[in-house]
């Protein structure tokens, strides 16, 4: 089958990795993901065990799209009788660069929510002339997500086996005011190459999504293993993902407490904010990593200098929500401090267009990436 694996903005490299050390091959790298052709065991492979993958997406159809008419006429190509019945509740997001304007004698799609709906009424129209009833719409817990993706004048659909994305890990119950995807943390951590034979500093670790993240990879924690997914709830074709993704639960999570209990890692956040180093420790013991990472209060401004040979990765405070107007000071103390930390690697991703000169040490590397909607930069140091 084929599949699209989507990654945020610039990790798509990282991801197409990611699926080979998982034994999944790609078959195309592009801007958006990657693609692979996968049979069921392998889809409830990437559901468990990707961690900087977005979403998993199941191919359905694909077709012209010139306006809201013939988006319709495409959804209904699909059978939907084949992936659901109109007992189970449905929810529908779309993406992508839509038409720019109708074909003649079809109707403009100006907003993406207009494109969910007609794909909507197509499916449930569908179901509702061959059974005389419609599914309902649910946005929060859908049994059967579908997503349309358009490109200017096409459209493909697929299924979100998924449901909830998969950042979603479920050690996060709460977060501070500037939260980190998980699945951007990790693409973070794997950019910088740390495996956990060097000691790991996160000093403005906020709820800890950083360490938590890095932590995991470094023990091999399967991502997916202590949540569910909408597929375990698919009643027609690809029924049988439940029970496959069931085994690799079980494998993932024996294999958990198996790598929770080797040696101790050597990874140390420190946060200025009490309140948000409390959020961070319970998502610690939440992710079952209390016994690796270890948490304390102190200013990053100030804090005695990591040994040689640690490596720094942080998620720095923007402007957007956090530190207005005094976030480039932050900066400048933070480059005056840190050049003193010798022999240590930084990796920072930071939001904020005057980060590099105000931080004022020279970068030896950069990767542009996205943070939800927010262009930021991972900029790699060289310390001391």
């Amino acid at each position: 089958m084929r599949v699209l694996a989507t990654a945020s903005a610039g990790t798509a490299r990282l991801l197409a990795e990611e699926c080979g050390d998982i034994g999944l091959r790609p078959r195309k790298v592009r801007a958006h993901g990657v693609e692979l052709d996968l049979d069921w065991p392998e889809i409830a492979r990437a559901l468990i065990y990707l961690r900087t993958a977005q979403r998993v997406l199941v191919f359905l159809q694909q077709f012209p799209c010139g306006g809201g008419n013939s988006l319709y006429e495409g959804a209904a190509q699909v059978c939907w009788a084949d992936w659901l019945d109109p007992g189970q509740r449905i929810a529908v997001a779309a993406s992508g660069r839509l038409p720019s304007k109708a074909v003649r004698g079809d109707s403009p799609i100006r907003t993406h929510v207009f494109a969910c709906q007609r794909v909507k009424d197509a499916l449930c129209d569908q179901l509702r002339d061959a059974t005389g009833e419609r599914p309902s719409v649910d946005l929060d817990d859908p049994d059967v997500r579908i997503v349309a993706r358009f490109s200017g004048d096409a459209c493909s659909l697929w299924l979100d086996p998924a449901g909830a994305a998969l950042h979603r890990r479920g050690y996060r119950v709460e977060s501070g005011p500037a939260p980190l995807r998980e699945t951007l943390a990790a693409a973070i951590v794997r950019a910088s190459g740390w495996h956990g034979e060097q000691p790991l500093r996160d000093l403005l670790c906020g709820s800890g999504t950083v360490l938590i993240e890095a932590a995991s990879a470094a023990l091999g924690l399967a991502p997916g293993r202590d949540r569910t997914f909408a597929a375990e709830r698919w009643r027609h074709r690809g029924h049988e993902l439940a029970g496959q993704i069931a085994t690799e639960r079980r494998a993932a999570v024996d294999a958990a407490h198996a790598a929770i209990a080797k040696p101790k890692l050597d990874v140390r956040g420190l946060d200025i904010d009490p309140r948000v180093l409390r959020l961070a420790e319970a998502n610690v013991q939440r992710a079952g990593l209390g016994r690796h990472i270890q948490l304390r209060a102190g200013d990053a401004r100030h804090t005695s200098a990591p040994e040689p040979g640690s490596v720094l990765i942080s998620n720095l405070p923007y402007g957007e929500r956090l530190g207005g107007d005094e976030v480039t000071v932050l900066y400048a103390e933070l480059g005056r401090h840190w050049a003193g930390f010798t022999g240590c690697e930084a990796h920072l991703l930071v939001g904020h267009d005057d980060f590099a000169p105000t931080f004022g040490l020279r970068w030896t590397d950069r990767m542009a990436l996205t943070n939800g909607s927010l262009p930021v930069t991972l900029f790699l140091y060289e310390l001391g």
